[in-house]
C-alpha cells in the first residue's frame, strides 16, 4: 500500500495540472469560435483516436512493465503539453493545431488507464481494492475541483499560456513517483516473459474480447455502459457551452469546482467506506438517480441546476467507477487484466465519439430552431427550455433523459447482468494480485474539460 499510496500521490498532483489546462483549453476554444460543434468536436479529437487504439494498447500493456507503460504514457503526455506551450509562446498557436495535439494526448491516454487499472490490481492486496479504487477517483475529483478554482481565478491573469506551464510544472510529481517506484517494486507480476515463447500480439488482440463474451454478464454490463455513457455525455459536454452562454468563465469554474466536489465527496466515501455488497444494483440505482438529475437540469436550465446536477452526476460516477473497477478486478485474471480492461473502456466507451459529434450541432442547428420564437415547439417544451442556444442545449437534457432511464431499467430485467456476482464467480486470489501474508484505479481524460464516464 506504501507504493500505491506514492503513485497515487504524483497522479493526483499531476490531475491538478491537467484540469487546469482542460478548463482553460475549454475557454480558449469557445472564446475563438463561439460555437458549441466547435467545443464538442475537439472533445472528439481528444477522444476517438484512444478509444480505436484500446485493444493495441492492453496487448502491449500486458506484455510491458506496467510501471514502464504508465511512464511513457505520463512522458508523452507532458511532451505534446510542453509543444502546446511553445506554439502558443512563439505566437504560431491555432485551433486546428490543438486538434492535432488532442488526438497525440489521446493515444497516449489510450496506454495509461490499462496500465494504471492492472497496476492497482497487481499491487494492492485484494480486501483494499475497494478503497483503492476509491481513492482513484478521489484524486481525480480532487485533481478536477482545485484545476477548476485555479483556472477560474488565474485564467484572466495568466491566459492559457500560464495555465499550460501550471501542467508542464505538475507533470514532474507523476514522473518522479513512477521512477521512484520502479527501484522499490519488484518485476512486475502480470507481465509475461519476453522470448521466442510469447505469443504474436496479433493473436492476443482478440483475447480480451473473447474473454468478456464468453461471459454474458460481463458483455451486458458493457452493453448497459455503452448505452448510458452515450446519453450521459450528450449532457455533460453540452454544460460548459450552457453555462457560457448563461454566464461566463466565472460561472463555468463554480459549476466545474462543485460538481467535482461532488465526486470528491463520493469519492471520499466509498474509500473510507465498504463498498455496496451488490455492487451491479448500486450501478443501476445510481444510473437511475443521475437519469432524474438530468430531467432536472433540461427543465430548470439555469446556472445553479447546472452545478447541483453536476454534484449529484458527478458523486454517482464516484461510486459507480470504484464499484465497477472492483468487480472486474475481481473478475478478471491478472495476467490478461491489460487486453480485458482494454476492451471494456472501448466498449463501454464505443458511443461516446458518436455523443461528441452530434451533441454540439444537434443541439446549435436542430433543437434551438424547434423551441425557438414561430418553431414547432416554442409553444410547448419551449416554455420550459426557453428560446436560443441554452435553450436547444436544455432541449438535448430533457431528450437524454428518457434515454437513460429506458437503458436503466431494460438492464435490470436482464437475469445475467442482474446476478452478475452470483453466477461468475471471482478469480483466485493468486491470479488477482498480492494479499498479505501467504496469498496473494480513472486516469485523466484527455484537454477540452474532463468529460467523466462510467466504465
Amino acid at each position: 500500500m506504501r507504493v500505491f499510496h506514492v503513485l497515487w500521490a504524483g497522479q493526483a498532483v499531476s490531475l491538478i495540472g491537467s484540469s487546469v489546462t482542460s478548463f482553460g483549453v475549454g475557454i480558449w476554444v469557445y472564446a475563438q469560435t463561439g460555437s458549441p460543434t466547435a467545443f464538442t468536436l475537439l472533445i472528439l479529437a481528444a477522444t476517438l483516436p484512444g478509444i480505436v487504439l484500446l485493444p493495441i494498447a492492453g496487448a502491449l500493456v500486458d506484455r510491458w512493465d506496467r510501471r514502464r507503460a504508465m511512464l511513457l504514457s505520463d512522458a508523452g503526455t507532458a511532451t505534446v503539453t510542453l509543444l502546446a506551450l511553445v506554439l502558443l509562446t512563439t505566437g504560431a498557436f491555432a485551433i486546428w493545431q490543438l486538434y492535432v495535439l488532442a488526438v497525440f494526448l489521446s493515444v497516449f491516454k489510450a496506454v495509461q488507464w490499462p496500465a494504471f487499472s492492472a497496476l492497482v490490481a497487481e499491487i494492492v492486496p485484494r480486501e483494499h481494492l475497494g478503497r483503492a479504487n476509491g481513492r482513484v477517483g478521489l484524486a481525480e475529483a480532487l485533481g478536477e475541483v482545485l484545476g477548476a478554482l485555479i483556472a477560474g481565478s488565474l485564467y484572466t491573469v495568466l491566459d492559457l499560456r500560464g495555465l499550460l506551464l501550471v501542467d508542464v510544472v505538475t507533470f514532474t510529481a507523476a514522473l518522479g513517483t513512477m521512477l521512484w517506484s520502479l527501484r522499490r517494486m519488484p518485476p512486475a507480476a502480470g507481465a509475461p516473459e519476453t522470448g521466442t515463447g510469447q505469443a504474436p500480439l496479433s493473436g492476443e488482440l482478440g483475447a480480451g474480447w473473447r474473454y468478456i463474451r464468453a461471459r454474458p454478464g460481463l458483455s451486458g454490463l458493457l452493453t448497459f455502459f455503452a448505452v448510458h455513457n452515450f446519453g450521459m455525455q450528450l449532457v455533460i459536454v453540452l454544460v460548459p457551452p450552457l453555462v457560457l452562454t448563461l454566464s461566463g468563465p466565472t460561472a463555468y469554474g463554480v459549476v466545474e469546482a462543485v460538481g467535482w466536489a461532488g465526486m470528491v465527496i463520493g469519492g471520499g466515501i466509498v474509500s473510507l467506506t465498504r463498498e455496496p455488497r451488490r455492487r451491479v444494483r448500486a450501478i443501476l440505482t445510481v444510473g437511475a438517480v443521475q437519469a432524474v438529475l438530468v430531467a432536472a437540469m433540461g427543465v430548470t436550465h439555469a446556472v445553479w441546476a447546472a452545478a447541483a446536477g453536476m454534484f449529484g452526476i458527478l458523486a454517482g460516477y464516484a461510486v459507480t467507477n470504484a464499484v465497477t473497477a472492483t468487480l472486474w478486478q475481481l473478475k478478471t485474471p491478472l495476467e490478461v487484466q491489460g487486453r480485458v480492461f482494454a476492451v471494456r473502456r472501448m466498449l463501454a466507451w464505443s458511443a461516446q465519439p458518436l455523443a461528441y459529434g452530434v451533441a454540439g450541432p444537434f443541439a446549435q442547428y436542430a433543437a434551438a430552431p424547434l423551441v425557438d420564437p414561430g418553431g414547432p415547439l416554442a409553444g410547448s417544451l419551449g416554455r420550459l427550455t426557453g428560446p436560443g442556444t441554452a435553450g436547444g442545449i436544455a432541449l438535448v437534457f430533457l431528450a437524454a433523459a428518457p434515454l437513460l432511464l429506458g437503458i436503466v431499467v431494460a438492464s435490470a430485467l436482464r437475469p445475467r447482468l442482474r446476478l452478475l456476482e452470483a453466477e461468475l464467480p471471482d478469480v483466485p486470489k493468486a491470479g488477482a494480485g498480492p494479499a498479505p501474508a501467504d496469498a496473494a484505479d480513472a486516469p485523466v481524460q484527455p484537454v477540452a474539460s474532463a468529460q467523466p464516464s462510467a466504465v
